[in-house]
Protein backbone atom coordinates (compact mmCIF):
# COMPACT_ATOMS: atom_id res chain seq x y z
CA UNK A 1 0.00 0.00 0.00
CA UNK A 2 1.38 3.48 -0.86
CA UNK A 3 2.46 5.46 2.18
CA UNK A 4 3.95 8.75 3.23
CA UNK A 5 7.65 8.21 3.86
CA UNK A 6 10.45 9.45 6.08
CA UNK A 7 13.84 8.23 4.86
CA UNK A 8 16.13 8.55 7.89
CA UNK A 9 19.80 8.38 6.94
CA UNK A 10 20.95 7.53 10.44
CA UNK A 11 24.60 7.23 9.31
CA UNK A 12 26.54 8.45 6.28
CA UNK A 13 29.16 5.67 6.23
CA UNK A 14 29.30 2.07 5.02
CA UNK A 15 31.66 -0.93 4.89
CA UNK A 16 31.34 -1.14 1.09
CA UNK A 17 32.20 1.15 -1.82
CA UNK A 18 29.37 0.39 -4.25
CA UNK A 19 29.95 1.69 -7.75
CA UNK A 20 26.45 3.13 -8.06
CA UNK A 21 26.18 4.79 -4.64
CA UNK A 22 24.83 8.35 -4.90
CA UNK A 23 25.90 9.50 -1.43
CA UNK A 24 29.15 11.02 -0.20
CA UNK A 25 30.68 9.08 2.68
CA UNK A 26 31.35 10.73 6.02
CA UNK A 27 31.60 9.65 9.65
CA UNK A 28 28.42 11.13 11.13
CA UNK A 29 25.71 9.27 13.04
CA UNK A 30 22.29 10.81 13.73
CA UNK A 31 21.83 11.59 17.45
CA UNK A 32 19.06 9.62 19.17
CA UNK A 33 17.20 12.79 20.10
CA UNK A 34 17.10 13.82 16.44
CA UNK A 35 15.83 10.36 15.46
CA UNK A 36 13.01 10.75 17.99
CA UNK A 37 12.10 14.37 17.27
CA UNK A 38 12.17 14.09 13.47
CA UNK A 39 10.08 10.91 13.59
CA UNK A 40 7.45 12.50 15.84
CA UNK A 41 7.46 15.61 13.65
CA UNK A 42 6.87 13.47 10.55
CA UNK A 43 4.07 11.38 12.09
CA UNK A 44 2.29 14.56 13.19
CA UNK A 45 2.66 16.31 9.80
CA UNK A 46 -0.29 16.99 7.51
CA UNK A 47 0.55 14.49 4.75
CA UNK A 48 -1.56 13.34 1.77
CA UNK A 49 -1.95 9.60 2.53
CA UNK A 50 -3.46 7.84 5.56
CA UNK A 51 -0.50 5.48 6.06
CA UNK A 52 3.06 6.54 6.95
CA UNK A 53 6.34 4.65 7.21
CA UNK A 54 9.76 5.44 8.64
CA UNK A 55 12.68 3.87 6.75
CA UNK A 56 16.14 3.54 8.30
CA UNK A 57 18.90 3.91 5.73
CA UNK A 58 22.42 5.23 5.37
CA UNK A 59 25.15 4.58 4.52
CA UNK A 60 24.65 1.25 6.21
CA UNK A 61 22.13 1.81 9.06
CA UNK A 62 23.33 -1.15 11.11
CA UNK A 63 26.62 0.72 11.64
CA UNK A 64 24.89 3.25 13.91
CA UNK A 65 26.63 2.92 17.31
CA UNK A 66 23.24 2.90 19.07
CA UNK A 67 21.31 0.92 16.49
CA UNK A 68 19.32 -1.01 19.12
CA UNK A 69 18.10 2.24 20.67
CA UNK A 70 17.20 3.62 17.22
CA UNK A 71 15.06 0.51 16.60
CA UNK A 72 13.32 0.92 19.95
CA UNK A 73 12.46 4.56 19.20
CA UNK A 74 11.10 3.85 15.72
CA UNK A 75 9.20 0.72 16.73
CA UNK A 76 7.66 2.57 19.64
CA UNK A 77 6.44 5.36 17.38
CA UNK A 78 5.58 3.50 14.17
CA UNK A 79 4.90 -0.06 15.34
CA UNK A 80 7.64 -1.73 13.30
CA UNK A 81 11.14 -1.21 11.88
CA UNK A 82 11.78 -0.84 8.14
CA UNK A 83 15.32 -0.57 6.85
CA UNK A 84 17.54 -0.97 3.80
CA UNK A 85 20.81 -2.84 4.36
CA UNK A 86 23.70 -4.51 2.57
CA UNK A 87 23.13 -7.47 4.90
CA UNK A 88 26.63 -7.76 6.34
CA UNK A 89 25.66 -7.09 9.96
CA UNK A 90 22.24 -8.76 9.91
CA UNK A 91 23.54 -11.86 11.78
CA UNK A 92 24.79 -9.61 14.59
CA UNK A 93 21.41 -7.88 14.99
CA UNK A 94 18.98 -10.67 14.07
CA UNK A 95 17.69 -10.75 17.66
CA UNK A 96 16.47 -7.14 17.38
CA UNK A 97 14.11 -7.77 14.49
CA UNK A 98 10.45 -8.82 14.73
CA UNK A 99 8.19 -10.73 12.37
CA UNK A 100 6.33 -7.63 11.21
CA UNK A 101 9.47 -5.59 10.49
CA UNK A 102 10.56 -4.98 6.90
CA UNK A 103 14.24 -5.68 6.17
CA UNK A 104 15.36 -4.95 2.63
CA UNK A 105 18.64 -6.45 1.40
CA UNK A 106 20.38 -5.13 -1.71
CA UNK A 107 21.39 -7.79 -4.27
CA UNK A 108 22.67 -6.58 -7.63
CA UNK A 109 23.43 -9.77 -9.52
CA UNK A 110 24.90 -13.21 -9.15
CA UNK A 111 28.04 -13.77 -7.09
CA UNK A 112 30.45 -12.40 -9.70
CA UNK A 113 28.44 -9.36 -10.81
CA UNK A 114 27.26 -8.37 -7.33
CA UNK A 115 30.84 -8.48 -6.02
CA UNK A 116 32.01 -6.43 -9.03
CA UNK A 117 29.48 -3.72 -8.12
CA UNK A 118 29.64 -3.86 -4.31
CA UNK A 119 32.93 -5.48 -3.31
CA UNK A 120 34.49 -8.92 -2.98
CA UNK A 121 32.68 -11.27 -0.62
CA UNK A 122 29.61 -9.06 -0.27
CA UNK A 123 27.29 -11.38 -2.23
CA UNK A 124 27.69 -14.35 0.13
CA UNK A 125 27.06 -12.12 3.16
CA UNK A 126 23.94 -10.61 1.60
CA UNK A 127 22.49 -14.03 0.72
CA UNK A 128 23.35 -15.30 4.19
CA UNK A 129 21.33 -12.40 5.62
CA UNK A 130 18.32 -13.30 3.45
CA UNK A 131 18.44 -16.95 4.54
CA UNK A 132 18.76 -15.97 8.20
CA UNK A 133 15.80 -13.60 7.99
CA UNK A 134 13.77 -16.35 6.33
CA UNK A 135 14.74 -18.91 9.00
CA UNK A 136 13.59 -16.47 11.70
CA UNK A 137 10.29 -15.63 9.94
CA UNK A 138 11.18 -11.95 9.66
CA UNK A 139 9.54 -10.14 6.75
CA UNK A 140 12.21 -9.31 4.18
CA UNK A 141 12.67 -8.17 0.60
CA UNK A 142 15.28 -7.73 -2.12
CA UNK A 143 16.29 -4.50 -3.83
CA UNK A 144 17.83 -4.86 -7.30
CA UNK A 145 19.20 -1.91 -9.29
CA UNK A 146 19.27 -2.75 -12.99
CA UNK A 147 22.04 -1.69 -15.38
CA UNK A 148 23.55 -3.14 -18.55
CA UNK A 149 26.15 -5.10 -16.57
CA UNK A 150 23.66 -7.03 -14.42
CA UNK A 151 20.63 -7.29 -16.72
CA UNK A 152 21.46 -10.92 -17.52
CA UNK A 153 21.24 -11.72 -13.78
CA UNK A 154 17.56 -10.85 -13.42
CA UNK A 155 16.35 -14.45 -13.58
CA UNK A 156 18.87 -15.30 -10.85
CA UNK A 157 17.44 -12.51 -8.69
CA UNK A 158 13.88 -13.73 -9.24
CA UNK A 159 14.89 -17.28 -8.27
CA UNK A 160 16.66 -15.91 -5.19
CA UNK A 161 13.51 -14.06 -4.12
CA UNK A 162 11.51 -17.28 -4.29
CA UNK A 163 14.22 -19.44 -2.71
CA UNK A 164 14.77 -17.13 0.29
CA UNK A 165 11.10 -16.37 0.95
CA UNK A 166 11.36 -12.68 0.07
CA UNK A 167 7.89 -11.17 -0.04
CA UNK A 168 8.80 -8.28 -2.36
CA UNK A 169 11.26 -7.32 -5.11
CA UNK A 170 12.08 -3.65 -5.61
CA UNK A 171 13.17 -3.48 -9.24
CA UNK A 172 15.07 -0.20 -9.58
CA UNK A 173 16.91 1.54 -12.41
CA UNK A 174 20.51 2.67 -12.09
CA UNK A 175 20.86 6.46 -12.35
CA UNK A 176 24.27 7.48 -13.75
CA UNK A 177 26.17 9.78 -11.41
CA UNK A 178 29.86 9.34 -12.27
CA UNK A 179 32.26 7.18 -14.29
CA UNK A 180 32.19 3.88 -12.41
CA UNK A 181 32.25 1.00 -14.89
CA UNK A 182 28.45 0.75 -15.04
CA UNK A 183 26.27 1.56 -18.04
CA UNK A 184 22.66 2.67 -17.57
CA UNK A 185 19.69 1.14 -19.31
CA UNK A 186 17.33 3.42 -21.17
CA UNK A 187 14.02 4.10 -19.45
CA UNK A 188 12.05 2.22 -22.13
CA UNK A 189 14.31 -0.86 -21.92
CA UNK A 190 13.97 -0.91 -18.13
CA UNK A 191 10.20 -0.51 -18.35
CA UNK A 192 9.76 -3.47 -20.70
CA UNK A 193 12.06 -5.64 -18.57
CA UNK A 194 10.24 -4.60 -15.42
CA UNK A 195 6.94 -5.77 -16.87
CA UNK A 196 8.40 -9.22 -17.55
CA UNK A 197 9.86 -9.39 -14.04
CA UNK A 198 6.60 -8.25 -12.44
CA UNK A 199 4.57 -10.91 -14.26
CA UNK A 200 6.94 -13.71 -13.29
CA UNK A 201 7.43 -12.86 -9.61
CA UNK A 202 3.78 -12.11 -8.97
CA UNK A 203 2.87 -15.57 -10.30
CA UNK A 204 4.98 -16.85 -7.39
CA UNK A 205 3.34 -14.57 -4.83
CA UNK A 206 6.18 -12.03 -4.70
CA UNK A 207 5.19 -8.36 -4.95
CA UNK A 208 6.90 -6.03 -7.43
CA UNK A 209 5.57 -2.55 -6.61
CA UNK A 210 5.34 0.41 -8.95
CA UNK A 211 8.15 2.92 -8.58
CA UNK A 212 8.31 6.70 -8.91
CA UNK A 213 9.84 6.11 -12.36
CA UNK A 214 6.38 5.08 -13.53
CA UNK A 215 3.95 7.04 -11.38
CA UNK A 216 5.86 10.32 -11.12
CA UNK A 217 8.15 11.88 -8.55
CA UNK A 218 6.74 12.01 -5.02
CA UNK A 219 9.85 13.57 -3.42
CA UNK A 220 8.96 16.40 -1.09
CA UNK A 221 5.26 15.59 -1.52
CA UNK A 222 4.67 12.31 0.31
CA UNK A 223 7.78 12.71 2.41
CA UNK A 224 11.48 13.49 2.49
CA UNK A 225 14.96 12.30 3.45
CA UNK A 226 16.87 13.47 6.51
CA UNK A 227 20.67 13.28 6.70
CA UNK A 228 22.60 12.56 9.91
CA UNK A 229 23.46 16.26 10.27
CA UNK A 230 19.78 17.23 10.07
CA UNK A 231 19.66 18.39 6.43
CA UNK A 232 16.28 17.80 4.77
CA UNK A 233 16.38 16.56 1.15
CA UNK A 234 13.33 16.02 -1.05
CA UNK A 235 14.82 12.55 -1.73
CA UNK A 236 18.17 10.83 -1.61
CA UNK A 237 18.66 10.85 -5.37
CA UNK A 238 17.45 14.31 -6.32
CA UNK A 239 19.05 15.88 -3.23
CA UNK A 240 17.19 19.19 -3.31
CA UNK A 241 17.65 20.84 0.09
CA UNK A 242 14.27 21.70 1.64
CA UNK A 243 15.37 22.76 5.09
CA UNK A 244 17.13 21.60 8.22
CA UNK A 245 16.28 20.13 11.61
CA UNK A 246 14.59 21.36 13.83
CA UNK A 247 12.35 22.96 11.17
CA UNK A 248 8.87 21.45 11.08
CA UNK A 249 8.38 19.00 8.22
CA UNK A 250 4.99 20.62 7.57
CA UNK A 251 6.81 23.87 6.78
CA UNK A 252 9.22 22.45 4.16
CA UNK A 253 7.06 20.08 2.10
CA UNK A 254 6.20 21.13 -1.46
CA UNK A 255 2.70 22.36 -0.65
CA UNK A 256 1.99 23.63 -4.17
CA UNK A 257 2.36 20.12 -5.59
CA UNK A 258 0.35 18.65 -2.72
CA UNK A 259 -2.43 21.16 -3.33
CA UNK A 260 -2.58 20.28 -7.02
CA UNK A 261 -2.62 16.55 -6.10
CA UNK A 262 -0.02 15.95 -8.77
CA UNK A 263 3.35 14.23 -8.78
CA UNK A 264 6.42 16.06 -10.01
CA UNK A 265 7.84 15.19 -13.45
CA UNK A 266 10.45 12.53 -12.68
CA UNK A 267 12.47 13.51 -15.77
CA UNK A 268 12.98 16.94 -14.25
CA UNK A 269 14.14 15.59 -10.88
CA UNK A 270 16.17 12.44 -10.14
CA UNK A 271 15.60 10.91 -13.61
CA UNK A 272 16.95 13.90 -15.50
CA UNK A 273 20.14 12.05 -16.48
CA UNK A 274 18.30 9.07 -17.96
CA UNK A 275 17.81 8.44 -21.66
CA UNK A 276 14.22 7.62 -22.58
CA UNK A 277 15.14 5.23 -25.40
Amino acid sequence: MPANFLDLHIVDHCQLACRHCYLNKGNTSMPLEMVREVSINFLQADLPLPQSTIILSGGEPLLHPQFGEVCSIVRGLNGYVALSSNGILVPQYIGLFRRNDGIQISIDGDNRVHDFIRGEGSYEKAVRALRLLDENNIRHSISFTANKQNLKCIDHIIDLCIETGSYLLNFNLYHPIRENGLDPLSYSDWLSERQRVKERVEQKGVLCPMTCLEKGCIAGILGLSVLPDGTYWDCSRNQRVLGRFPQKIDDVLLRDAIGRERCRNQFETCCRRLKYE
